[in-house]
């Protein structure tokens, strides 16, 4: 018997130990290192008493069982630290904690002393036959063993309070891995104490010592965690929204949830396995991979629209086991983005086109298009705010509607219509089918049928036959807008043709936009540069200006091409031009040290539709390897606002990548105590022609005074232009300006002037 029990002891007890060392390297929990704690002291004990059975002689074997004792408490004071910690009903510290190791300690010292002596003060052996074999055993105890005993029980009682306390208060889940490790010591409590009253030869209950430590880990680590796992993700997947059905090896459904069985009941009634035949089309289990794709189905009668995934499930050792298809149906976003879609593209009160989006269909249309098929139809109502004064806005808002729908059917099949602004419609259509005795007489109608006998609404139409398919759609619906100025004040006449006598007033935009290319290419304009110098007379830098030097014409002023270009959507390819040569001069002045000073370059409104600002401006800091402070940006009121939420994000965009953000031209058109508040540019420039342009001199004084007064104290510096005095500098010296640019300092110079004048010093 005995030696049948040392060998299930030792057999088991090398398993133990082995699956610690296992679980150490693979498992680096806190959990599982208490565990692991109790999983070597449990092996450790059982060797030891298995030792201490097949010692051959006395003193071996009292020296095994004081072993035995020692590593007991070891296991106890593990058992002990395992359950406060992950109980946390309470804690041992400090000086509990050195009471504990001195008690124990003290009980280990005494047990190996107890070898050495003759008395028997804990414990003596003695020989004990069994079946003819004879071992030794605990013949006898002495007075000290009552003092292991009592250190044994308490630290029993101080590991199955905890347990005790933990399973009244945890979740059934979790109770039953603290039931467990409770159920175990109490069997080791309960056959020790047979052992002892028993008077047993051997302690049957060293085993069990090892059934708790397996028992602890695998409830601990592997069954409730997997059951928690398992649990939540069954939850999981029966109450989430999309479908999901899951496949073994062999293509048969083995889970679906509700919503999958509604989904295909709702189409047709066709067994999950179909579904799956159908998809798999011949393939093997090797051939088909993770995918994902979209389908339309109709359920109930309405058009759904999904998105379905298919995914294989393997095991650890990538070994195929099943798969799923998860149905996740989109329909809500679908249909939203479509709705946002067309909120974007579309006018909110009238349903047609909007601005923007007209002029993207319609230019691609054009462009497909020979030259002279279409052309290009634009209404406005004469003095439309009038409308709404005197009728209100519902007439008003049923005036467009009416004039929108109007269009729409006399537009027809492969004609384009959208509202451009208020009050202002267009239709892009086939030329030969526009007839102006139609579009008169619907003209008069609407005006006949919204007018009263008081006030006659006037309707105009103006048309612009699309020659040149290049230009841009703005620019030839303000040619047939330039035609409607020609009868703006006519009671009778109502439609206008962009004609030979319009076109001669066009004719130096013609000129110019066909010189560009060529100009461009050989340099002919000209990078000139106004200084900008600080109010202690500090030359800081200058703005970047435009000279157009034409071989023949000689200097050409700017108001001559400038607003050209812009109408035209040329001016951002001379815009770039210019930012290119600045950049390449602040290259130059870096290389000479001189980097001090910075350039102020102007973005025109249409650059922000005709060009990535923050792509371009960061490609030329990055390609010339210049300081972002060193380029500063010149950014209108009237480009801000034209899209101020959009250009808000540009703005914060280019000043966390370094950019100094200027507001040119501030207080000549929307300026508002609004702008300042959520414009977070870094520099204002005002212009002079603030205080030239009223009779109310003194007025201008004071909010200017106030406007420089806010702006510091908002962290904007500023710049004012168009100084041409000294009491012009002196005044804004006083009130708080920081840099002054004008006649009165220098006027626009070629940058070789620019350089001799200040450089050179």
């Amino acid at each position: 018997m005995r030696y049948v029990y040392t060998t299930l002891l030792l057999i088991f007890a090398a398993a133990i130990f082995i699956c610690s060392c296992i679980i150490g390297r693979r498992d680096k929990r806190p959990l599982t290192k208490a565990i692991r704690y109790i999983m070597i002291a449990a092996p450790s004990t059982m060797a030891a008493y298995a030792g201490a059975l097949l010692a051959p002689e006395r003193l071996p074997a009292e020296f095994m069982y004081a072993v035995y004792y020692v590593v007991s408490d070891v296991l106890l004071i593990c058992m002990l630290f395992y359950a406060l910690k992950y109980t946390g009903i309470y804690e041992i510290r400090g000086a509990q904690k050195a009471v504990l190791y001195f008690v124990t300690g003290v009980d280990g010292v005494l047990m190996l002393l107890n070898v050495f002596t003759d008395r028997v003060f804990i414990f003596r052996c003695g020989l004990i036959e069994d079946a003819g074999t004879f071992f030794y055993g605990i013949a006898e105890r002495g007075g000290l063993y009552n003092f292991h005993r009592l250190i044994i029980y308490g630290m029993v009682v101080l590991i199955v309070f905890p347990l005790v306390v933990k399973i009244g208060k945890s979740p059934q889940m979790y109770r039953k891995k603290f039931w467990l490790t409770l159920l175990s010591l109490l069997v080791i409590i309960a056959a020790n104490i047979a052992y002892l009253v028993m008077g047993l030869e051997i302690d049957f209950s060293v085993l069990s010592y090892g059934i708790m430590a397996v028992a602890i880990y695998y409830f601990n680590v592997i069954y409730v965690p997997q059951g928690l796992v398992e649990g939540l993700l069954s939850s999981s997947i029966k109450n989430m929204d999309d479908s999901v059905i899951c496949f073994d090896i062999e293509g048969n459904c083995v889970y679906a949830n509700s919503v999958a069985y509604g989904f295909f009941k709702a189409e047709s009634g066709e067994p999950f396995e179909d579904y799956y035949k159908e998809w798999m089309n011949g393939r093997t289990l090797s051939q088909a991979e993770d995918s994902e794709w979209k389908e339309i189905r109709e359920i109930n009668a309405v058009k759904r629209y999904y998105d379905v995934s298919f995914k294989r499930l393997c095991d650890r050792d990538e070994n195929f086991v099943g798969c799923f298809f998860k149905m996740h149906d989109e329909t809500v976003e679908v249909e939203k983005l479509a709705a946002e879609r067309f909120r974007a593209t579309h006018d909110r009160l009238t349903g047609i086109y909007n601005r923007e989006h007209f002029y993207d269909v319609v230019t691609e249309a054009v462009r497909k298009a020979e030259p002279g098929t279409y052309c290009m139809v634009c209404s406005d109502i004469k003095n439309f705010k009038l409308v709404n004064d005197i009728f209100g806005i519902n007439v008003g808002d049923e005036l467009l509607l009416n004039i929108a729908n109007t269009l729409k059917r006399l537009a027809g099949t492969g004609s384009i219509y959208g509202r451009l602004s208020g009050d202002r419609f267009a239709i892009c259509m086939p030329r030969e089918r526009f007839q102006p005795e139609v579009f008169a007489a619907e003209i008069r109608r609407i005006g006949e049928k919204s007018g009263t006998s008081t006030y006659r609404i006037c309707l105009h139409i103006g048309v612009y036959d699309i020659v040149d398919r290049d230009i841009a759609v703005s620019v030839m619906c303000d040619r047939a807008y330039m035609a409607i100025k020609t009868i703006k004040s006519s009671l009778t006449d109502v439609i206008a043709h962009y004609d030979d006598g319009i076109r001669e007033s066009s004719v130096s935009e013609q000129k110019v936009t066909g010189e560009f290319g060529t100009a461009l290419e050989d340099g002919q304009f000209c990078f000139y540069i106004q200084p900008q110098v600080s109010v202690r007379g500090k030359i800081l830098g200058g703005e970047a200006l435009v000279r157009w030097i034409h071989p023949e014409r000689g200097l050409v002023p700017p108001g001559e091409f400038i607003g050209i270009l812009e109408n035209t959507g040329l001016i951002c390819r001379l815009d770039m031009y210019i930012w290119e040569l600045a950049c390449k001069k602040l290259r130059e002045w870096k290389d000479r040290e001189l980097t001090n000073y910075h350039i102020s370059v102007n973005i025109s409104p249409k650059d922000f539709y005709f060009a990535d600002i923050y792509k371009v401006f960061t490609g030329l800091v990055e390609k010339y390897e210049i300081s972002p402070r060193n380029l500063r940006l010149e950014i209108t009121e009237s480009a801000i606002m034209s899209d101020f939420d959009k250009q808000l994000v540009l703005i914060q965009r280019l000043q966390e990548y370094g950019f100094y953000v200027e507001m040119d031209d501030f207080g000549s058109g929307y300026s508002s105590l609004n702008m300042l508040k959520d414009m977070p540019v870094n520099t204002l420039k005002i212009d002079m022609g603030f205080l030239r342009q009223t009779d109310h001199e003194e007025r201008s004084r004071t909010i200017l005074k106030m406007m420089i007064a806010l702006s510091r104290q908002l962290g904007m510096e500023v710049i004012t232009e168009g100084v041409e005095t000294k009491e012009q500098v002196d005044f804004l010296t006083e009130i708080g300006c920081d840099i002054f640019q004008g006649y009165y300092f220098a006027r626009p110079m070629t940058v070789e002037d620019f350089e001799k004048k200040y450089f050179n010093r």
